[in-house]
């Protein structure tokens, strides 16, 4: 039997098309699969896939997704981006374009390779552009050049058209001549992930260059070393540090459980343009001097014994931190640019205005010490809170300028916790759910008592102080709220905020404008009324 090309609609299923990077999610009764290779594709596929099942499709690029928005029970066809990797310079448009089924690492090095352009993205490598973009994605340079959305100049998106029954192309700009399509366009910055139409391709007219140099260092602390009192002193010398670190640098402390053995912070460090490799060197080495003795004041540094966990990181090789590696940028992204190994996960996710109250250090302490029932304590080795800089040329945009309001935040939080079974590839979770019924309690747990006074979330609604600022989308996290427990509201004001329903632009009227019959749903989609 021959096999069907992309152009004559779905193609045969493969195993791998059931399950998600996150292995607890799997889509049982997935009938069709959609594999557009170019724009006119694209069109015809999606009209075909939405007229046949309805809201039941899906549409993915790099399979990342924290939650089941995609592989779930419901999901009957999938429309997958994988095809579509083309980036380059458009002549025509007078823009650079990544197409949506782009992985992060085929960005990086496209751009950097062909036109010493970068993107401020993030690192896990096979991360889709398709959502990681529209969802106002981050990354170790984002303080120094902002958001991929605060970048867009254009995106090529497939809508439904309710009132003709089928899908159209448009493309949609800041600069469109309806006011629809530029409120659309508005949307897209920040908010797009699978709520309005199929992302094929977005446009940036100008992009920052890439850079020259790149500098890495760690900083690694044995948790036998802490108490309760350094611990904290330890978070507030960190809100300290990242308030004043220059915009050229990104850090991460990896707040790992004690039984991982260690906490770690990693740096990165580019040279700012013009910048000379011996003056660059030796500015690095200065702040790393500080750093060290920063830091070391609190509780004295321990070289680094295992992989530091997380995304990103290194999770797969112990890199020294006995001193600065200074190489190229390419050499930076290779180094930083892990996805870890398909595993079982949850995350959670906070911004911060500020520095860590107190009562959140000791629930933070708390937790990070606390191993719960069912699961032996070296189960809980690759769990941790994240703590990444944020801040720098992110906090130059307005809150309104683009979906994403969180303009404030000098920190971002992202709650993680892994563990692997016996299950069968591709079935997900089966047997026993004790092992992640213990983690998810433990996570779940975790997050509600750091935020015990403002009800459980970061909610500013509920926080006079000004300390956070909700969670990000990218990040999603069911628990916040979803469409079938009627809550979702509560989990889409903490991503957007304002945006959401009460500014005169929001995502609400943007939706009901673009897909009033709610075709393209997911658990936290943007809702039409």
């Amino acid at each position: 039997m021959s096999t069907p090309s992309a152009s004559s609609g779905s193609r045969p299923l493969v195993l791998s098309d059931r399950q998600g990077f996150n292995r607890r999610w799997f889509a049982p009764k997935l009938e069709a699969v959609y594999v557009p290779r170019n724009d006119d594709e694209a069109v015809a596929q999606v009209g075909e896939a939405v007229s046949r099942y309805g809201r039941d499709v899906k549409v993915v690029a790099g399979r990342h997704c924290y939650e089941n928005f995609v592989y779930n029970d419901t999901t009957r066809a999938v429309v997958d981006m994988s095809s579509m990797t083309r980036v380059g310079w458009d002549g025509g448009r007078g823009a650079f374009f990544v197409e949506a089924g782009c992985e992060n690492w085929s960005v990086y090095r496209t751009l950097l390779n062909g036109y010493n352009k970068t993107l401020p993205a993030g690192s896990c490598y096979s991360v889709g552009a398709g959502g990681h973009i529209t969802g106002g994605g981050y990354g170790l340079l984002s303080r120094l050049h902002g958001l991929t959305v605060d970048h867009l100049s254009a995106v090529d998106i497939v809508t439904w058209n309710e009132l003709t029954g089928s899908a159209e192309l448009h493309h949609v700009s800041a600069s469109s001549d309806s006011t629809d399509e530029r409120d659309l366009f508005w949307a897209l910055q920040g908010a797009g992930c699978g709520n309005f139409g199929v992302i094929l391709r977005y446009y940036f007219d100008e992009l920052p260059n890439a850079p020259e140099f790149a500098s890495i260092y760690t900083l690694s602390w044995d948790w036998t070393s802490f108490d309760a009192e350094s611990f904290a002193d330890l978070l507030a010398g960190y809100g300290d540090y990242v308030s004043g670190l220059p915009e050229t640098d990104f850090s991460l402390l990896k707040l790992t459980h004690v039984s991982a053995g260690q906490i770690g912070m990693v740096v990165q460090a580019v040279s700012p343009e013009g910048a000379t490799l011996l003056d660059h060197q030796a500015e690095v080495e200065r702040r790393y001097a500080e750093v060290v003795a920063r830091f070391g004041a609190i509780v004295e540094p321990s070289p680094l014994r295992f992989p530091l966990g997380g995304h990103p990181g290194w999770t797969t090789a112990v890199v020294g931190n006995e001193s600065v590696q200074h190489v190229t940028y390419l050499e930076a992204l290779q180094t930083m640019n892990g996805s870890g190994p398909n595993q079982f996960g949850k995350y959670k996710s906070a911004y911060m205005n500020k520095g860590f109250p107190s009562n959140q250090v000791a629930a933070i302490y708390h937790w990070l010490n606390t191993t719960p029932k069912g699961v032996p304590a070296s189960d809980m080795s690759q769990s941790l809170l994240q703590v990444d800089s944020y801040g720098g040329a992110v906090n130059r945009v307005a809150p309104g300028a683009t979906a994403v309001p969180q303009r404030d935040a000098i920190m971002k939080l992202q709650y993680q916790t892994y563990w692997l079974n016996a299950s069968r590839p591709g079935e997900g979770s089966q047997g026993s759910d004790t092992q992640a019924d213990a983690h998810l309690a433990w996570i779940n747990d975790f997050y509600r008592d750091v935020y015990a006074d403002y009800g459980g979330t970061p909610n500013p609604a509920n926080d006079p102080s000004g300390t956070v600022a909700g969670a990000y989308y990218n990040y999603p996290d069911n628990v916040l709220g979803t469409h079938a427990e009627g809550t979702v509201d509560d989990a889409l004001w903490l991503y957007f905020l304002e945006n959401f329903r009460a500014a005169p632009r929001n995502l609400v009227d943007v939706k009901r404008r673009w897909d009033p019959s709610d075709i393209f749903h997911h658990a936290q989609s943007i809702p039409v009324r």
